[in-house]
C-alpha cells in the first residue's frame, strides 16, 4: 500500500507540474493577446494631444481686429508677456487693453476708471501709491470702491510688473 501511495503521489505531482506549466504558458499567451487588444484603450498615446488641447483651452481669447478679422499670427501680446496677460485678465475690462480707462465695464462705473496715459496723474503719484492701490484696492486709498484689491490674487512680482506697465503708458 505504501508503494501504491508513492506512485500515486509521484503521478499527482507530475500532473500538477504539467498543469502549472500549461497555466503559465496560457497566462503568458493571454497577456500577449490582451496587451495587443488593449492598446486601443491605453491613454498614454493621447497624453501629448491632451496636453496640447489643455494649453489651447487656457490661452487668452483672441480679440478681433476693427475689421472683424483674426489678428495676424504672433500679434497676441498676451501670449508673449505674462504681465500683459494678467492685465488683460484682471484690469482691461475697466481700464481697457490700451490703459485709457474706457474698457467694456467702464460705462457703468462712476467715477470712471483711471486713464494711465494721463501725464498729470502720472507725475502726481509714485510707484508705491500705484502698487498700494493694486494690492489693497481703491477704497483703501480714498479712491473708487469699484477698484478691487488684487493683493490676494497677484504676487508681489506681478504687481510690480503691472506698476511698470502703467508707468510705461505714462511715457507714451
Amino acid at each position: 500500500m505504501h508503494a501504491e501511495h508513492c506512485v500515486w503521489t509521484i503521478g499527482t505531482n507530475r500532473i500538477k507540474q504539467k498543469s502549472e506549466i500549461l497555466l503559465r504558458g496560457a497566462s503568458h499567451a493571454f497577456k500577449i493577446l490582451a496587451t495587443g487588444c488593449m492598446e486601443q484603450y491605453d491613454p498614454r498615446r493621447f497624453w501629448k494631444q491632451t496636453r496640447t488641447e489643455r494649453e489651447i483651452a487656457h490661452r487668452p481669447a483672441q480679440k478681433l481686429t476693427m475689421k472683424g478679422e483674426l489678428p495676424p499670427k504672433g500679434a497676441g501680446v498676451a501670449e508673449a508677456d505674462p504681465v500683459f496677460a494678467k492685465y488683460a485678465t484682471l484690469c482691461s475690462s475697466c481700464h481697457a487693453e490700451d490703459g485709457k480707462g474706457n474698457g467694456a465695464a467702464a460705462g457703468g462705473l462712476n467715477p470712471k476708471p483711471r486713464n494711465f496715459h494721463d501725464k498729470a496723474w502720472q507725475a502726481k503719484v509714485d510707484d508705491a501709491h500705484i502698487y498700494g492701490v493694486i494690492e489693497k484696492g481703491g477704497a483703501a486709498y480714498g479712491l473708487s470702491g469699484s477698484m478691487p484689491a488684487w493683493g490676494a490674487v497677484l504676487s508681489k512680482d506681478e504687481i510690480e510688473g503691472l506698476v511698470k506697465k502703467i508707468r510705461a503708458w505714462g511715457k507714451n
